[in-house]
This record gives structure tokens, C-alpha cells and sequence, in this order.
């Protein structure tokens, strides 16, 4: 078998509107197959390899008149008349692939009105950078049933070949049915298929026209603004931290705003700093505070035209207060039924009780957006928060970073482009109160944040002037709230390899459990079996707890008769005592092979430590190159410490936990007397996980609650089974909490988290996480 799946790219699994009159795209020419041979386009699929295409209405039933499907292509016509109410008004096209015994399936929605009654581009001016690669204005439509819908999907996304149809056509036409056309191609060009901009000017305007021709004869303007060029320099400013000329030794982390207009700046600016000072200085989320020194936070100003976010998902008025109101997003995915669920023939909804809008869009900086337009299968979560697909570049953006310099004039923003060392730290901040966000990444490398300013449940929205749409009301910009600084803490957690520990449906794919063997705080299923059993003794948390650490500077020294002079990076030996045990361990953490044998300290003076070897066993030094630790582990108590018999060092995952899981070869969220190896149980699981695999009266006390205590969990990664975290709490999984009506709280990093974070980045720091975690080991 060769066909993996079936997708729809970039922006092709959103719903189309059609009215009669237009023939919609060859569905064949949008859908791909994912294939190990390589992905090819439907129309032409690997040998062996049929599609077919299949609506899911009785073709010819009553109210379905006017519709028809071609089951080859997936060409959806629309003819005059349309059955009288009730009528089709929506349904999907169900494609189908198949290879041998195996069947692939998805689905794409159409829409159907009786005709259009007007359409509108939005924003109504846009922002256009010289030599702009990717940009284009959106066109919305309002139909003769007050319904609205996105007619930029008409358009091709890339201008098509004489024989593709990845586009909406008027009848007897082999052409799109969108014509673009500009006033000044000198300043701002525009593509007549797709609609993408040519920024060709740095300065001037440009009216951009997009026409349905006759029978429809409607046409819809707006205004192209052109500006410089992408990397047109911008100066940094640094919130916090080392400093610019600490940049290559620096985690750096860069704070950008986007839908912030120029009166937004000192909110903006005060909004930052509160998230560093918080990150900096608040233990609720250490190791942050203890790493402070190891981070530059710098923040550069880009002014929006226009303010706010690009809500791209249908909302729904909420309440009716004249021409203000507040909305809500409302889900649009193919419910549980699936394909036979999603089809609907009723009568038309009137204009005047119509609730549900497609918001106007922003001119901002950097086109950020919470959602996606509606379609049958989704790809994200409404509120995550990513640029608008067709008016953000991956290329224009290294443009921009690559330009960014330091105060003295000095480019830098090296270091954030795909490829730099701090690629994964950008941190987007957007200019709306709605909850949202998101760690997206980059091709083929790099993250951008995706952060919201509080965790409001609502958009404010008004009536557009001439009644096209509705526009979101710009929001003010609150003082830092919780959500926003443990967002931010959450996040820049993925950029030290930290996962998410939250579920989301279904179980970790087996091509999935080979990129997380790197990451230190989620752990497959399937590697944690012997001979088909759950065996914590392969647990990759079971790290030593650590009194001190300090990172090798150079290799060992060997002096000869078991004694070894080692030296250390500045500062950290005096850490250290005489009479330590201490043993030696390579970074980094996850994939490092097992600590040395145990020696002895017997002198300290910074940066040079002399140890002696406690045990016969050879000790190669080329084994722990500089950047390797010196490690003193917490032990348990000593039976003989005089004569050199020290106790065993106790790992973060305790022993007798370890046992019970051994025990009963379950996790810790399983049920007391739950069969061995039972069922994964993982969706669902509530929000702190308690640990409840242990017999009555036996759960470890300390820690307070159950759901501290170090172990394997199900759930994460987003997937809910086969996959287990290391503790039933932590701010991977939840950022915060609180009771209705009373303050939130935060959540912390669990002690697996904090370790990997210290060690990564300042190992002299295991010390103070282990005074916060010690009162927490079950004793």
C-alpha cells in the first residue's frame, strides 16, 4: 500500500458558496494524496489508485433541483430555478480513494443561494510592502439570504494552467468567474485569475476591483496602499536581560506586536514589559525566574494601519444591542453523524433573523488571525491564533527578522530567521481581548507565538458603514493578565523542547513515537514495554534529584592514582563542597548515557575542584568532554558514611512509585484493581489528573495532592492514548485555574519540566528546584 491520506492544501477544504449561474472547482485538481511515492494531485494518482466523487443527498430528491455532481471530477453545477422552499441548502461532497482493500475518505461542504446581493473586499485598504511576495484582500459576499460567505475561494491561490479548474467558473466558461483589475499597476499590480498583489511602488495608492462579470455584473473596490519593502531596517529595544552584546550566548527571546495602530504604542510596549517583568521575577513560574539571567527579552515596534485580529471563523451575535453587538465563534465541522449528518433542506433563513457573520478583517502588520474560514473537516481549533494564509509570506517574514537591529545600528536578526539559533523564540502579541493563541511552526524550520491579551469569550463587533458587514470594534488593552504571562510561559516551553501534556482525541501514531525521543517530558507506550507488559523501569524521567550541578569547562584532568582535577566554568565549582559525591553525566539530558561511577570531592577552588574515585571501575576522560556535568545527587540516607558507604541517589520518579506501576502495570490515572495493561481510559481525564492506581490509604502523602506525584499519565502530545506525561498537573498541560468568581490562579511547571529547562540552560540551577521540590518526594 502506498496512499497514506488524503488533504486539502493551504486553504482548499473551505466551504464554497454557489449560486446558479457557476460551475465550482474540479475538486480532483484541489484534493491531494499523501502517497510514500509521493504526493500527487487526485486527478492524477499512482497506478492502482481510483477517486470518485459522491454527494451526500439523493440526487433528484425533493428540494435538490438545480444541483448536480459530477462523480469524476467533484464539479459542483448550479442551475436556475432551484426547488421551491424547502430546498437544498447545503451538503457535502464526499471523496473517496481507494487502493486495493483500502479506502480513503474526506469531505468538502457547499453552500447554495438563489443569487448574490452584494460583495465587498476587506479590509477596505490594504497595506502593500514593495516586492511583497504573498498578499491579497479578501471578498466577501452577502447572499439574497442574509447568509454571508468568503468568494475569495472562487479564486485559484496560484494562477492555474490553461487546463486546471481549481477555481469557480460561470456557465459554458473555462475561465474564473473573479476578474481583478488595478488603477495604477506602476504602484500596486494585482493577478486578474487569483487576486496576489504585486507590490511594485514604496509609495502611493492603488484601487484594486474585483468584478463578477454579467449575467451578475457586480463589482467590489478597495484600496491598495503601497509601503517600503519587507526589509526596510527596524530597531530593537531590549525589555530585559544580558544585553545585545550577550546575544550569541542568549536564549532571545523577540516580542512583536500585531494590530496595534500607532496610538496603541505605549500600550503596547507596557503590555510587554509586564509579561517579561512576570516571567522574570514570579515563582509561579520557575524556573523562568532562577533562567533570568540566561534570556534577552527584546521587542521591536511595527505600527498596524488598522487595529485588532482577522476573526476568520462564522460567528454568532450573542446578544442584540442596535448596531453594536457581541459574537461568538460557532463550530462549523462535520458533526459525529459525519457525512450523512451534514445535509441540510429546509427553508431559506430570512435576513432580518440571520445571526451568523464573516467578520471584515484588519489591516494589520503581520495578518495574524484566530481560526480559519469554515469547513466540513478542520484543521485547527478555533481560537488558535496563526497568519492569514493569504497575506503573510514565510520569506517576506525573514525579510523583516533578518533586518532588525540593535540600538548601536548593528544587524542582528539573524538570529531569528529559520535557520537562526533563537528561531523558535518569536513571540507575537495581538491586539485583541478575545482568548486565544498558538505555537505555530515554521517551514522547515522555526516557531512563531501566537498570544491574545486577556481570555475574554467574545468578539465586540458593529455594522460597517454602507452595511457591508460587520467590523470587529477595536478592544482596549488591558493591564497583563494571567492568561497572557503563562501563555507566554507555555510557550516558549516548546522552544526547550517541553510538549504538550494535554490530550485531544485518539491514540499517538506509531510515526509519531520517533520524534519525541528527544523530548523530555512526554514518553510513548511503546517504548515502555517489556515483553508486552508497562515497565516504569524504562522511564526517561528517572534522573538523579540534584544538590548541585555545574557544566565542565574541559575534560578531566587524570592525575594519577584515582584523582582527577577538573575544571568548571566560571563560578560553579564554589557551589561545591569537600565530601560531595558527585558523578559525571554528558548532556544532553534525554538522550545522554548513564552517569559515571561516584567520586569524592577533595579540594575546591573555583574554577578547579580535585576529586578522587570511589570505585575501582576505569574512568576514561574523553568520555565527558567540556559542556559535560558534575553532578551531586540527592541520596538517601548514608549507612556507613565514615568508612564510604553512601546511600543510594534518589531519582525524581520515586521507587515505590516505580514499583506500582510495575505492580499493577498501569498508570497512575488507572483505577485500583484495574486488570494489568488495561485499556488506555485517557480521554477525558480530568484537570488535575489525581493518581488513582493505588490501594486505599497507600497514595504517597507527601505530596498534598495526588496529581504531583511523579509517575506516567496518559495523555499527551494531543493525543489522549499510548502516549503518558510525568505528572497529573502542569503548566504544559493547564496554565491556570480559579472558581467562578474568583481570581485564576496559575498552574506550575512540574519538577520533570523544571529539571529539563535547568539543565538545558543553566544546570547550576538544579539545586534551588530541588528545595521546591523536596517537601513535594513521597516519603
Amino acid at each position: 500500500m502506498t496512499v497514506r491520506s488524503l488533504f486539502w492544501p493551504r486553504e482548499a477544504a473551505q466551504d464554497v458558496h454557489l449560486v446558479p449561474g457557476v460551475v465550482g472547482p474540479r475538486l480532483d485538481h484541489l484534493l491531494h494524496i499523501e502517497d510514500t511515492l509521493g504526493n500527487r494531485r487526485a486527478d492524477n494518482p499512482q497506478a492502482g489508485v481510483t477517486v470518485s466523487f459522491r454527494e451526500n443527498f439523493v440526487a433528484g430528491a425533493a428540494g435538490t433541483a438545480g444541483v448536480t455532481v459530477n462523480g469524476t471530477t467533484g464539479e459542483v453545477t448550479v442551475t436556475a430555478p432551484l426547488s421551491a422552499s424547502p430546498r437544498l441548502l447545503d451538503f457535502l461532497v464526499v471523496a473517496t480513494v481507494r487502493e486495493g482493500a483500502s479506502t480513503f475518505t474526506t469531505h468538502k461542504r457547499f453552500h447554495i443561494h438563489s443569487s448574490i446581493t452584494r460583495m465587498w473586499l476587506t479590509p477596505d485598504t490594504l497595506t502593500v510592502h514593495q516586492g511583497v511576495r504573498r498578499n491579497r484582500f479578501t471578498l466577501l459576499a452577502e447572499f439574497a439570504d442574509g447568509l454571508f460567505g468568503d468568494l475569495t475561494a472562487w479564486c485559484p491561490e496560484t494562477s492555474p494552467s490553461g487546463a486546471d479548474r481549481t477555481f469557480v467558473r460561470l456557465s459554458g466558461s473555462v475561465s474564473p468567474a473573479i476578474v481583478w483589475t488595478t488603477s495604477a499597476a506602476a504602484t500596486t499590480g494585482v493577478a486578474s485569475a487569483t487576486g496576489l498583489l504585486t507590490g511594485a511602488a514604496n509609495t502611493g495608492n492603488a484601487t484594486i476591483t474585483a468584478t463578477l462579470p454579467a449575467p451578475f455584473s457586480i463589482s467590489a473596490p478597495g484600496t491598495a496602499k503601497a509601503t517600503g519593502p519587507w526589509n526596510t531596517p527596524v530597531t530593537l529595544t531590549l525589555i530585559d536581560g544580558p544585553g545585545f552584546g550577550a546575544l550569541a550566548d542568549s536564549v532571545n527571546v523577540l516580542i512583536l506586536p500585531d494590530g496595534f495602530t500607532a496610538a496603541d504604542r505605549a500600550g503596547f510596549e507596557k503590555l510587554a514589559r509586564g509579561i517579561v517583568t512576570r516571567l522574570r521575577k514570579r515563582r509561579r513560574t520557575r524556573p523562568y525566574d532562577l533562567l533570568k539571567d540566561k534570556f534577552n527579552y527584546c521587542m521591536a515596534w511595527v505600527e498596524s494601519a488598522q487595529a485588532g485580529i482577522n476573526a476568520r471563523e462564522v460567528t454568532r451575535r450573542s446578544n442584540a444591542s442596535g448596531t453594536r453587538a457581541e459574537a461568538r465563534e460557532t463550530d462549523t465541522a462535520v458533526p459525529a453523524g459525519g457525512a450523512a449528518a451534514a445535509v441540510h433542506i429546509a427553508a431559506p433563513s430570512t435576513p432580518a433573523t440571520n445571526d451568523l457573520f464573516l467578520l471584515n478583517e484588519p489591516d494589520s502588520a503581520f495578518a495574524y488571525s484566530l481560526g480559519e474560514r469554515p469547513a466540513a473537516e478542520r484543521f485547527s481549533e478555533m481560537r488558535v491564533a496563526v497568519p492569514h494564509p493569504s497575506r503573510f509570506d514565510e520569506q517576506d517574514f525573514d525579510d523583516f527578522l533578518g533586518a532588525l537591529r540593535d540600538p548601536a545600528g548593528t544587524t542582528v536578526g539573524g538570529n531569528w530567521v529559520r535557520g537562526g539559533k533563537d528561531e523558535d523564540r518569536i513571540l507575537m502579541l495581538v491586539h485583541t481581548r478575545r482568548n486565544g493563541g498558538g505555537n505555530r511552526h515554521r517551514s522547515p524550520s522555526g516557531r512563531t507565538i501566537g498570544m491574545t491579551t486577556d481570555d475574554e469569550d467574545h468578539h465586540r463587533i458593529e455594522d460597517a458603514t454602507g452595511g457591508l458587514g460587520k467590523n470587529l470594534l477595536p478592544d482596549t488593552i488591558p493591564t497583563v493578565h494571567l492568561d497572557a504571562w503563562t501563555t507566554a510561559a507555555h510557550e516558549l516551553g516548546h522552544s526547550m523542547a517541553l510538549q504538550d501534556e494535554y490530550g485531544g482525541g485518539g491514540a499517538l501514531p506509531a510515526t509519531r513515537v520517533a520524534s519525541l525521543a528527544s523530548v523530555p517530558n512526554v514518553q510513548p507506550r511503546s517504548t515502555l514495554l517489556t515483553g508486552g507488559n508497562l515497565d516504569a523501569d524504562k522511564v526517561k524521567w528517572r534522573w538523579p534529584r540534584l544538590r548541585r550541578a555545574g557544566v565542565l569547562d574541559a575534560q578531566p584532568a587524570d592525575l594519577g592514582g584515582s584523582v582527577y582535577r577538573v575544571m568548571l566554568e566560571a563560578g560553579h565549582a564554589n557551589q561545591f563542597v569537600v565530601g560531595d559525591v558527585v558523578r559525571f553525566r554528558r548532556r544532553p539530558l534525554v538522550s545522554a548515557p548513564a552517569p559515571s561511577d561516584r567520586f569524592i570531592v577533595t579540594s575546591v577552588a573555583d574554577p578547579e575542584m580535585e576529586l578522587e574515585a570511589l570505585t575501582a571501575a576505569v574512568f576514561t576522560v574523553a568520555d565527558f568532554p567540556a559542556g559535560s556535568l558534575l553532578i551531586c545527587p540527592v541520596r538517601a540516607p548514608d549507612p556507613d558514611p565514615a568508612t564510604r558507604v553512601f546511600g543510594d541517589d534518589l531519582e525524581l520518579l520515586h521507587t515505590t512509585v516505580r514499583a506500582r506501576i510495575n505492580a499493577t502495570r498501569n498508570p497512575l490515572n488507572a483505577a485500583d484493581g484495574a486488570p494489568a495493561n488495561q485499556p488506555c481510559t485517557g480521554a477525558g481525564l480530568p484537570t488535575p489528573t489525581p493518581a488513582t492506581n493505588f490501594a486505599a490509604g497507600t497514595v504517597p502523602s507527601p505530596p498534598r495532592f495526588s496529581s504531583w506525584i511523579v509517575g506516567l499519565y496518559e495523555n499527551g502530545v494531543i493525543f489522549d492514548c499510548d502516549v503518558y506525561r510525568p505528572t497529573g498537573i502542569c503548566i504544559m498541560r493547564r496554565q491556570q485555574f480559579g472558581p467562578p468568581g474568583a481570581p485564576d490562579q496559575a498552574y506550575q511547571f512540574c519538577p520533570v519540566c523544571r529539571y529539563a529547562m535547568v539543565d538545558l540552560l543553566d544546570p547550576t540551577q538544579h539545586g534551588r528546584i530541588d528545595i521546591d521540590y523536596g517537601p513535594r518526594y513521597p516519603t
